[in-house]
């Protein structure tokens, strides 16, 4: 027990560490088992959608058609957000571009390119699939386009898009005009190659999988590390989700079911392959087909507007951690954005601030390692005359109990701490708003800043040094030197402190290729923390705190309930 202040730290450590890494390169959303079947699409998977039956004889295909085949016409719809060329191949969208943003190499940010949108149906006794027929008829309205195509019977096939201004939101229509044989749906296919956006591609790929939803108020996710598909029922709702950046599909009472794919390349040509294909209702009395087509940054106040459970593709943490970052970091946060701060400024700010809350409960912390600080002089003695392990535990806290001193008190306001830490871990590397930010060197707070590129690769570490995760390694260093001086208790382990010098050089490798937001506020965390030591060190005098400890003795014993309890329990055992 008299290493007890050691203890508290290296626990507390130990656990943060556990937390870290268990939540590292995860989200806040639950992922399906990794048990799901594995699959890898090849280039021909790819190129040409599948389960399609296009081999079918009574599936119409190009050469069935009597169109022109030799021109493609692109058309452009767009607002004040998002710029969408659309095909009358297939009348399917090409490429989706988001005004307000860029890729990490300052290009313009295509969302989608040459997208695989297949729309399979049966006109007539015709399987037809809309990646193969030419809409040669279209209406180019202000913030709407239809496509029309018209077989020889007169049937026809309406394909409608529609964008409002100040949308993130596309309205997509199938429908057909009044005579025209019934459409009997059979799928819908979106096949994305998600393109890189961000300077980091290993963590790009990590964060980058299909979230589902079958509630509109929360979703699950498939895995962020494997290929695997998965068959979901009744979906209202699929985004395929990158790091910064979802397209999401939504339809209310139109998906029996959806076959989610997730694919990674064996280079670099994309981030990871992405695919959707979704089982349509049959109604035979529907003349319209409706969906909604989202092309949306992952920003939490936008997605939580559409009022669907979109937010929940922010990845903030399960549980606790999830509410603290809804709660506390995500409203301090943006009340000091609308301030137009800078946001190395914001995070310094939302470090004190958060420092501040967690003063008392630090210092309390600190107070109870200062009352075994001064009381390890008493403990020596007990260790020098007891040799039983059992007596000098019962011994210990015989004398814990007559000064008035909770040897757990240190621990728990420190474990306290525990969620805020581990929320922000989650917070910084998943916020939009810190994308291509500049705060001192570092070019983009959401990744890593690099003062040297080493032009090699050492494992576990990269090939690059971030100089905030470095500072945040001495700062942490720091602070743990300071809070073992101030503890005094490391006499019967003294190895114990060189393990806890093990723990910066973990979190080394760790952040060198994080979020140098986060590095970046670990290190304002530790120096914060540090300062406050230092105050509270000065502020006690363990001759006085020494003193009270002796008056306590003198005091009656003020027994627990519980101890009552069992006092009164051993009576009544002894009277039988």
């Amino acid at each position: 027990m008299n290493n007890k202040g050691l203890d508290i730290n290296f626990f507390i450590g130990i656990f943060l560490i556990f937390g870290i890494l268990t939540w590292f390169r995860s989200t806040q959303v639950p992922s399906e088992d990794d048990s799901s079947s594995i699959i890898n699409y090849t280039e021909s998977n790819i190129d040409n959608t599948t389960e399609l039956n296009d081999n079918d004889q009574n599936t119409t295909h190009f050469e069935d058609l009597d169109i022109d085949l030799e021109k493609e016409s692109q058309y452009v719809l767009s607002n004040n957000i998002l710029d969408i060329k659309i095909s009358n191949y297939g009348a399917s969208i090409k490429e989706v571009t988001l005004q307000d943003y860029y890729t990490y190499d300052s290009l313009e940010l295509k969302l989608i390119q040459d997208l695989n949108f297949n729309f399979s149906f049966f006109m007539g006794e015709k399987k037809i699939n809309s990646n193969s027929i030419i809409f040669n008829n279209v209406i180019n309205e202000e913030n709407k386009i239809s496509f029309l195509y018209k077989d020889q019977q007169d049937n026809s096939l309406i394909f409608v898009y529609e964008l409002l201004p100040d949308s993130y939101m596309v309205s997509f229509s199938v429908l057909t005009e009044e005579g025209s044989t019934y459409i009997e749906p059979n799928k819908l296919t979106w096949l994305q190659n998600a393109n890189q956006l961000e300077k980091n591609l290993n963590n790009e790929r990590n964060s980058t999988t299909i979230n589902y939803s079958n509630n509109n108020k929360s979703s699950k996710q498939l895995s962020l590390v494997k290929d695997v598909q998965k068959n979901i029922e009744a979906p209202v709702w699929v985004a395929h989700k990158q790091q910064f950046f979802s397209t999401i599909i939504s339809s209310e009472n139109l998906f029996e079911s959806v076959n989610l794919g997730i694919s990674s390349p064996d280079d670099d040509s994309y981030v990871k392959s992405l695919k959707s294909e979704f089982n349509l209702s049959n109604d035979n009395t529907r003349k319209k087909y409706e969906f909604d087509l989202y092309f949306v940054p992952n920003k939490y106040s936008l997605l939580a507007s559409f009022e669907k459970g979109f937010e929940s593709l922010v990845p903030l943490g399960w549980g606790v951690f999830g509410w603290v970052n809804k709660f506390l970091i995500i409203p301090m946060f943006n009340f000091l954005d609308n301030f137009g701060l800078n946001y190395g400024l914001i995070i310094l700010i939302i470090a004190v601030v958060i420092k501040l809350i967690l003063f008392w409960p630090t210092r309390s912390s600190y107070l109870s390692m200062a009352k075994m600080r001064v009381l390890k002089p008493e403990i020596d003695t007990i260790n020098e005359k007891i040799e039983d392990p059992v007596q000098r535990q019962q011994a210990h806290m015989n004398l814990y109990r007559k000064t008035g001193v909770n040897p757990l008190g240190g621990c728990l306001p420190m474990l306290l701490q525990m969620p805020i830490l581990i929320a922000l871990f989650r917070f910084f590397p998943a916020s939009i708003e810190l994308r291509q930010q500049s705060f001192l060197w570092a070019d983009d707070l959401s990744t890593y800043d690099s003062i040297l590129d080493l032009g090699f690769n050492i494992p576990l570490y990269g090939d690059h040094i971030s100089l905030f995760a470095i500072l945040m390694t001495l700062a942490t260093v720091l602070q743990m030197f300071y809070s073992n001086q101030m503890s005094s208790q490391n006499a019967q382990m003294p190895q114990m402190k060189y393990v806890m010098y093990t723990m910066p050089v973990i979190f080394l490798f760790v952040m060198n290729n994080y979020s140098s937001a986060l590095s970046y506020y670990y290190f304002l965390a530790n120096l914060i923390t540090f300062a406050q030591q230092a105050i509270i060190r000065n502020s006690m005098d363990d001759n006085k705190l020494y003193a009270m400890l002796q008056e306590n003795k003198k005091k009656p014993i003020k027994k627990s309930k519980f101890q009552q309890r069992l006092e009164e329990l051993a009576k009544k055992q002894k009277t039988k």
